[in-house]
C-alpha cells in the first residue's frame, strides 16, 4: 500500500527540504511550480503558474491527500500579495484540496502582526490592519483557517540559511541598517522545513496541531547587534564598523514588512518541536565556518 499523497505547491527550497523528507518516509511528492528542471526526480513535477486559476484547476484529479502551500509573493505591492497568497488558496478550495479529508499547511508570515514598537507577539497577538499586504495575508490564512480541512498555519519570520544571504552580503559591503536598534527575528531553512515536515507527519498520525503557529528562533536580537557581530565574525571589524546612516529614512510603501517585534516561540517548544539553529549565531556560524 503507497503511502500519503503530498502536493507542495510553490515547491522551491523549503517545500523541497520537507518533501525529501517526507519522501524518504514512504510520501508521494507532487511538485507545483513555474519550471519543473529543478526538482529532485523522487518528486513528479508539474510545471504550473499557480497564480493562474485554470492551471491549478487543471489539477483538480489530482486529489492529495495533504498539502503544503509555500507561497511567494508576486510583487511588492498589494496586488502582488493577494495573487501570491489569497488568490491560490481560494482556488484550491473550490477544486477539493480543502476538504475534510485534506491535511493542509500554510507557510507564512509574522509581518501580519500588528506590534511595531520591539513587544512581544504569541499566535493570539492583534494583527495589523494598514498594511494591505499583509492584510491579503491574512486573507489566505483565513481560507484555510476556515476550510473544513485540518490545517496549521506556520507564521515564520525571515528566513536565512543560504550563502550569499541578503543579510551577509550587505554587512561585506558595510551596507548597515538605518534603525539599529529594530528588532529582527529569523528561522533557518533547516528549522522551518523540519517543522513543516513534522506538522503533516503528525497529521498523518492523527496528533493535533494548533491551527497557528509562530516559526521563529529563540533569539529576538535588534539587527545593530547581528549585524555588528556578523561584521566580527567575517573579520570586518565588528562593533567597528561604522554603522551608515546617510540620514533619516523616508518612509516607503510597505515599510511595516520590516517589522519591529519580539516574536515568542513558546507554543512552538511546547508541541516538542527543537531548533537546530536556536539563534542567528548557531546558524550563521554553520553557514560561515
Amino acid at each position: 500500500m503507497s503511502g500519503p499523497h503530498l502536493a507542495i505547491v510553490g515547491c522551491g527550497d523549503i517545500g523541497t527540504r520537507v518533501g525529501l523528507k517526507l519522501h524518504a518516509q514512504g510520501w508521494s511528492i507532487s511538485a507545483l511550480r513555474r519550471t519543473v528542471t529543478a526538482l529532485p526526480p523522487e518528486f513528479q513535477g508539474y510545471a504550473v503558474d499557480y497564480t493562474d486559476p485554470n492551471a491549478l484547476a487543471s489539477l483538480a484529479y489530482l486529489c492529495p491527500d495533504y498539502l503544503l502551500f509555500t507561497p511567494l509573493p508576486q510583487g511588492r505591492d498589494t496586488l502582488g500579495y493577494e495573487r501570491g497568497f489569497r488568490d491560490p488558496l481560494a482556488v484550491l478550495g473550490t477544486i477539493g484540496w480543502l476538504q475534510s479529508n485534506v491535511g493542509a499547511v500554510m507557510v507564512s508570515s509574522t509581518r501580519v502582526f500588528a506590534e511595531r514598537d520591539g513587544g512581544w507577539v504569541t499566535e493570539t497577538s492583534p494583527l495589523t490592519t494598514d498594511d494591505a499586504a499583509a492584510v491579503a495575508i491574512q486573507e489566505g490564512e483565513d481560507i484555510v483557517l476556515s476550510a473544513p480541512c485540518t490545517s496549521t498555519v506556520l507564521r515564520a519570520s525571515g528566513l536565512y540559511g543560504e550563502l550569499p544571504g541578503m543579510l551577509v552580503e550587505r554587512v561585506r559591503r558595510g551596507a548597515f541598517s538605518q534603525d539599529p536598534d529594530r528588532i529582527s527575528n529569523r528561522i533557518h531553512r533547516v528549522d522551518l522545513a523540519s517543522i513543516a515536515a513534522t506538522v503533516l507527519l503528525n497529521m498523518a498520525a492523527g496528533v493535533a496541531t494548533p491551527p497557528i503557529m509562530i516559526a521563529s528562533d529563540d533569539a529576538p536580537s535588534p539587527i545593530g547587534e547581528v549585524e555588528g557581530w556578523l561584521a566580527e565574525t567575517m573579520g570586518l571589524g565588528g562593533a567597528a564598523v561604522p554603522i551608515k546612516n546617510p540620514g533619516p529614512a523616508s518612509p516607503v510603501p510597505g515599510a511595516a514588512q520590516r517589522g519591529n517585534r519580539r516574536c515568542d516561540n513558546r507554543l512552538l517548544h511546547e508541541q516538542g518541536f527543537r531548533l537546530q539553529y536556536p539563534s542567528y549565531k548557531d546558524g550563521y556560524q554553520a553557514m560561515l565556518g
